[in-house]
């Protein structure tokens, strides 16, 4: 409890002196699923206006939105299709065109890279000091803040935040914490592992930072599941495999999405700004909501938007690694962060906690808490692991160090309030009877 009290002032108080952002005005260029336009034609009729459809292709279209009503589509989707996401926000019409062009036909596969499995000996000293309560502890300290939506004084100083945890795991001089600037209060977080003998070649691993429920900017939100279970998972991958003094030889990015919940604006951003540049990104591994288990199996493998290759590549990382069951499913158009790599052709994947239909219900609520995962991080580890060996495999590299020790799991655990009563009481009664043995010892003396 004492923690918690103190988490929750840490958080007031690095939001405090961060300004809410300017409201967005203006139109934008919003794509999503057909099943979603009377979701948007709810949002223009709130203006007194009807929906401006600028463009049907199959199961896609283009719409125009103003850009304050962005944060209304997410919340509308939700309630009309119990759906998370579902659009993406394009800086031109003819970025849209190309998106929903794009969703109508299958996309042709990158040849294959070298799915080989051969770093078994670093993966396995890494996964056993991977610890869930590490991840329990940071799902409850993003969710203490208000909220994180992306215009938010809590959503900016989560990123500062954030970017301040992740500093704190090396002081190697090479690896690297940057925010990733949107034009907006949050800021996406970009941690950097340099690759060794194949650094312009880049695996990328990610979730959303933000988000969302009804009242935008000064709604009660706090994201347990989606998607501070994400971030609160890449955030221990980080911690151990720095630890261990990872040397991939593949450069390794973890990152932190802003506005994830408004159209994927954060790492569409990114994704744009990285093939402008002709950044070699060779995969991108999205963790959004790890930590509630609602289907029989633990892990379900996105098959929409996703690389079928890089799917099979996951598939054989839990059979190896994880321990853990997995089945396949589909979540729809610009469900998650991953569709903004699939959209530039990278390979991209996400595992996702539960098949859609069992989804957790609680998000985009004030009820979405730790308590829906029943306080603990049990599922999300397995993500952890995954993810963990998705770096080490897919990057390649070395471990420089020996990784930090296993969770004190095996090791007696310090007493708790209810085992130190325990043990007052047995020594009380130790006390008792001594006490009796020594007047029974005096008075025979005296007799």
């Amino acid at each position: 409890m004492r923690r918690t009290l103190i988490v929750v002032a840490l958080a007031a108080g690095c939001a405090s002196p961060v300004p809410s952002a300017p409201a967005e005005r203006g139109p934008r260029f919003v794509s999503l699923a057909t099943d979603a336009l009377d979701a948007a034609r709810s949002v223009a009729a709130r203006r007194g206006a009807a929906l401006d459809i600028l463009e049907v292709s199959g199961e896609a279209a283009v719409v125009t939105l103003d850009a304050g009503d962005l944060g209304l589509l997410a919340e509308q989707i939700h309630a009309r299709l119990d759906r998370c996401g579902g659009f993406m926000v394009h800086d031109s019409l003819a970025d849209a065109h190309a998106a929903v062009t794009a969703a109508a036909v299958t996309r042709p596969e990158r040849p294959e890279l070298d799915y080989t499995l051969d770093r078994p000996a670093a993966v396995r000293a890494v996964l056993p000091a991977l610890d869930a309560a590490r991840i329990r502890d940071t799902i409850g300290e993003l969710s203490a803040m208000q909220n994180r939506y992306y215009q938010s004084p809590s959503g900016a100083a989560a990123s500062l935040w954030l970017r301040d945890r992740w500093r704190s795991f090396t002081s190697r001089p090479d690896v690297t914490v940057e925010l990733f600037s949107h034009g907006y209060a949050q800021k996406s977080v970009i941690l950097t592992i340099p690759g060794t003998t194949r650094a312009s070649e880049v695996v990328v691993i990610g979730g959303h930072l933000d988000s969302i429920a009804v009242g935008g900017v000064s709604s009660t939100a706090p994201g347990a599941d989606d998607d501070a279970s994400g971030i609160a998972t890449l955030t221990e991958v980080a911690r151990v495999l720095l630890a261990s003094d990872y040397r991939p030889a593949r450069t390794v990015q973890l990152m932190a999405y802003a506005a994830e919940e408004v159209g994927l604006r954060g790492s569409l951003q990114i994704a744009r700004d990285y093939q402008r540049r002709k950044v070699n990104v060779v995969g991108a591994l999205q963790l959004d909501m790890t930590n509630y288990r609602g289907s029989d199996k633990d892990i379900w493998l996105m098959k929409d938007f996703t690389s079928a290759a890089q799917n099979g590549f996951l598939a054989r990382l839990i059979d190896t690694y994880v321990g853990a069951t997995y089945g396949f499913d589909a979540c729809g158009y610009a469900c998650s962060d991953h569709a903004a790599w699939n959209r530039t052709g990278v390979p991209a994947s996400m595992p996702f906690e539960a098949r859609m239909r069992d989804a957790n219900r609680a998000i985009h609520t004030r009820k979405d808490t730790l308590e829906t995962s029943g306080n603990n991080a049990e599922h999300a580890i397995k993500f952890a692991r995954l993810a963990a060996a998705y770096a080490i495999e897919l990057a390649k590299g070395e471990l420089a160090a020996a990784p930090p020790p296993p969770p004190a799991a095996t090791i007696a655990a310090a007493p708790t309030r209810s085992s130190w009563s325990g043990i007052l009481a047995a020594g009380s009664v130790g006390l008792l009877l001594i006490g009796l043995w020594f007047a029974r010892l005096v008075l025979s003396r005296d007799g």
